[in-house]
C-alpha cells in the first residue's frame, strides 16, 4: 500500500505546474459555495480535523490537506469539485510521513523545483521542511528568535520561480505590527518585512493575527487576518491584497478582498490555495477538534 502512495506522490509532482501566473491579480472575492466535513469524521482511521494548510497538487483537481497531528505526521490528498454554484471535497488517500507528531500550520509546492514544504510551529519557535523522496522531513530554516507561544509561522508561500519563500508571523510578542519574512532559497539571504496588524475593538486579548500567505506576483501576495473574539462576538477574518515593497520593508495592504466575519458559520480560517482552474480560491478551516467550531472548505470566486 506504501508503494502506491510513493507512486502516486511522484505522479503528482512529476506532472506539477504552478497555477498562479506572474500576472494573476484579483480586485473582488465572490461567494461560490461550502462544504462542510462532519464532526470526528474518520479517514482511514486518521480524524479529519485541525486543518491548517491546503495547496493544489498541480494535477487535475488533487490538492494536498495537513492537519496539524498530535501522534504520526501525514497529509490528506483530496480531489476537490466546483461548479457554477458549489464545491465538493472528497477524501482519496492518505499519505503517511515519517515524523512524529507535526504542528503543521501551512503547506506549499515549489515551483522551481516541485518539492513539497511545510511550516511546523514548535515551542517558541518555527521550523520550514521539505518532505523527501522516502518521505521524510528535512529542515531547511529554523526561526532565529523566540516566538509568542503559538504564534510563530502560520503561512508560508513561494515567489513565482520558487527562488523565494515567504513567511508570516502570526503575532508579535509586543504591539500591532508583525513580519513577514523573505528567505532566498539559493543565497541564503532573507529580509524582513513589517506588516501592520488590524486594531479590532473587541480583541481585547490581542489575539489578531496572520494565518495563511498566498502569492498573487512578483509584488503582491493574499494575506489572511484572523482574531477570536471571544464566544459572544466569535471570529474576525480578512483576507487581504498586499504589496511588497521595491524599497523600504513596509508591506502596504492595498484591497479588503473580502470579510468573513459577517457569517457566524465561518471561522478560525487556515489556509487558502488557487483552484486548479486558477479562477477561485479554496478556504479551509480548522475546527480545533472541538464540536463547537467546523472544519469547512469554502470555495471564493475571482472577480
Amino acid at each position: 500500500m506504501k508503494l502506491f502512495f510513493i507512486l502516486l506522490v511522484f505522479f503528482l509532482l512529476d506532472l506539477f505546474s504552478f497555477n498562479t501566473a506572474n500576472s494573476q491579480d484579483m480586485d473582488t472575492l465572490i461567494y461560490g459555495g461550502i462544504d462542510t466535513v462532519p464532526f470526528k469524521t474518520k479517514f482511514k482511521n486518521e480524524f479529519i480535523e485541525e486543518l491548517s494548510g491546503i495547496e493544489h497538487s498541480g494535477k487535475e483537481n488533487l490538492y494536498y490537506v495537513i492537519p496539524q497531528s498530535k501522534k504520526e505526521a501525514h497529509i490528506f490528498l483530496c480531489s476537490i469539485n466546483i461548479t457554477k454554484e458549489s464545491i465538493q471535497v472528497n477524501f482519496d488517500s492518505l499519505i503517511q510521513l515519517n515524523y512524529g507528531p507535526l504542528e503543521a500550520e501551512s503547506i506549499r509546492v515549489n515551483p522551481a523545483n516541485n518539492g513539497v514544504y511545510i511550516a511546523e510551529e514548535g515551542n517558541g519557535k518555527s521550523y520550514i521542511h521539505q518532505l523527501d523522496n522516502n518521505f521524510n522531513l528535512k529542515t531547511i530554516y529554523a526561526s532565529s528568535k523566540e516566538q509568542r507561544h503559538n504564534k510563530g509561522y502560520e503561512g508560508i508561500c513561494f515567489s513565482p520561480k520558487g527562488g523565494i519563500i515567504y513567511m508570516g508571523l502570526e503575532s508579535p510578542k509586543e504591539g500591532t505590527v508583525t513580519n513577514i519574512i523573505s528567505y532566498n532559497l539559493n543565497t541564503k539571504i532573507e529580509k524582513t518585512y513589517d506588516y501592520a496588524l488590524d486594531i479590532l475593538s473587541l480583541d481585547y486579548k490581542k489575539d489578531n493575527g496572520i494565518t495563511e500567505l498566498l502569492t498573487l506576483n512578483d509584488s503582491a501576495l493574499i494575506v489572511v487576518e484572523r482574531a477570536f473574539l471571544g464566544p459572544k462576538n466569535g471570529s474576525s477574518i480578512r483576507v487581504y491584497k498586499a504589496i511588497i515593497p521595491t524599497i523600504g520593508n513596509k508591506i502596504k495592504k492595498v484591497k479588503l478582498l473580502t470579510d468573513f466575519s459577517a457569517s457566524p458559520k465561518i471561522d478560525n480560517i487556515e489556509g487558502v490555495s488557487f483552484s486548479a482552474s486558477g479562477n477561485e480560491l479554496i478556504f479551509v478551516s480548522d475546527d480545533n477538534g472541538n464540536v463547537h467550531q467546523q472544519t469547512l472548505f469554502i470555495c471564493m470566486k475571482i472577480e
